[in-house]
């Protein structure tokens, strides 16, 4: 398995999903800013990176999971989908740019919890 096993969705594909009514659910696993930001995207869950592999085994199953996080590359969304992958969650992806890219765009946010 390798990292081109992962689905790379850009913002407004991943919008566009939501929009179609798609399967589709964002994970937040956000590191550096997560504790002091307000919003996140509209109808995510939060997987704490430092705690990701416990928390992998809470996410529904059924749905293309889509990580998003806040380091450059997606790295931390990436690993965490590798890691999913090899555990058997063959519907995985990473949303290029993460969560400033999702933001630039203007798609949907809300509060975090």
């Amino acid at each position: 398995m390798a990292w081109d096993d992962i689905s790379q969705w850009q913002p407004a594909d991943l919008y566009a999903s939501f929009r179609m009514g798609d399967n589709v659910l964002p994970v937040d696993a956000r590191d550096l800013t997560y504790r002091e930001a307000e919003m996140k995207i509209k109808g995510a869950l939060r997987l704490d990176p430092m705690d990701f592999q416990n928390g992998l085994a809470t996410l529904p199953e059924g749905k293309e999971i889509v990580f998003y996080c806040d380091r450059p590359g997606e790295a931390t969304s990436m690993k965490i989908a590798l890691v999913a992958f090899d555990a058997g969650r063959s519907r995985v992806g990473v949303l290029v740019g993460g969560f400033e890219a999702w933001n630039e765009a203007g798609y949907p946010m809300e509060p975090k919890e």
